[in-house]
């Protein structure tokens, strides 16, 4: 259990319908963490629930954390629109090391608001670059307009990242991969030496996506997760 400490809701930003992003504030002065690390967010009468970090360790002055409205906390936040206290756990999880693997390329496997997660682990990356080779993100969502971060995305692209972005339903716009984002891995086939991965999402998904990584060289001992 992490030590429990308040933050300060500084802004909340709207991605989806049932999606919003809210940046805090620690009030206690700046939290170290390790990318990938997340919180309990706390709410008096309700079950903590668990946040990943969305932003980078170096950012200190302020935690990120990606929410998907559901019941509980998630739906409590989203009465939230900026200047509240929250009370919160953390930061828990072992994260996602990066120290261990120096000169490998990174792989960057999520979907949903588990991008918060692999976000956090790739500006810190970047931040890093050369100490690191390829790195890649492949992201699945469910619709177009479920697209987090879409700035992000476009940026780390014109940085030399490889973005491969897959929905599940497409509309007719969208020009891009469609299908669940472990088949477009397999589709791939290619061995993929040298290669540390970083997965994040449901559980199904993540199963599926260990199974492929390892068909593609990967070992298993270098297909991490933040928990």
């Amino acid at each position: 259990m992490g030590e429990v400490m308040t933050a300060r809701v500084d802004k909340v930003d709207s991605f989806a319908e049932d999606v919003k992003l809210f940046r805090l504030r620690p009030e206690n002065g700046p939290v170290d963490f390790v990318q990938g690390q997340f919180l309990k967010v706390l709410w008096e009468g309700e079950k903590g629930s668990y946040f990943a970090i969305a932003s980078p360790p170096y950012e200190k002055n302020h935690l990120e954390i990606l929410v998907k409205r559901g019941k509980g906390v998630s739906e409590k936040l989203f009465s939230l629109t900026g200047g509240e206290t929250l009370s919160f756990e953390g930061p828990l999880g072992n994260g996602f090391p990066l120290d261990p693997h120096k000169s490998r390329n990174l792989l960057f496997v999520g979907v949903g608001t588990a991008i918060a997660p692999l976000r956090s682990t790739l500006l810190e990356a970047l931040r890093r670059r050369n100490e690191f080779g390829r790195i890649a993100l492949y992201f699945g969502t469910m619709t177009p307009n479920h697209l987090y971060f879409g700035e992000d995305l476009a940026s780390w692209s014109q940085m030399g990242v490889d973005v491969v972005v897959t929905v599940t339903f497409p509309d007719t716009r969208w020009d891009r991969h469609s299908g669940f984002v472990q088949h477009i891995l397999r589709a791939e086939g290619h061995p993929l030496p040298q290669t540390v991965a970083y997965v994040c999402g449901m559980k199904e998904m993540v199963e599926e996506t260990i199974a492929v990584l390892k068909e593609r060289a990967i070992p298993e001992e270098h297909i991490l997760q933040n928990v």
